[in-house]
């Protein structure tokens, strides 16, 4: 399980919280995001947390960034996840075991979804992409492929 790995503090907590808790105006641009090394799935993707923990109960936002040619092999997660790609083409399949013929171009743009439970699996090609991901904690990636 990898929630302790992608737990961090999120930079919607970095911006002062207004008097009465109303959400404040604010504006984080991507070239300027603090990202995070992913230890121990195989490939050298980064992330960063905008909003919430995604080891907490509650809504959370992150961003995942992949380096061209990566690879992360079939697992599930506990959640409904919704996904964004922010820029470049992501590859997604859906299958028990990761399976390059099932695999969907999805280009920058692309909205998708990955049902809790639901085991699927990723990769980049020539050019890196970038993920923006809504779910709802506590969320852990289970069950990788080895």
């Amino acid at each position: 399980m990898l929630t302790p790995l992608l737990a961090t503090p999120c930079l919607a907590q970095q911006f002062p919280i207004m008097p009465g808790g109303e959400l404040p105006v604010a504006t984080i641009e991507l070239d300027k995001m603090p990202w995070t090394k992913i230890p121990g799935i195989g490939a050298a993707q980064e992330f960063a947390t905008i909003v919430g923990d995604r080891a907490k109960p509650g809504l959370y936002i992150q961003l995942v960034r992949w380096p061209p040619h990566a690879v992360l092999k079939a697992h599930s997660h506990p959640d409904d996840r919704y996904v964004m790609v922010l820029s470049g083409t992501f590859y997604h399949g859906i299958a028990d075991k990761f399976d390059e013929s099932k695999l969907e171009a999805r280009p920058a743009g692309s909205f998708f979804t990955e049902p809790k439970g639901v085991r699927h699996f990723g990769m980049t090609k020539d050019e890196g992409t970038v993920l923006y991901f809504v779910g709802t904690g506590p969320s852990t990636t289970d069950n990788l492929e080895k």
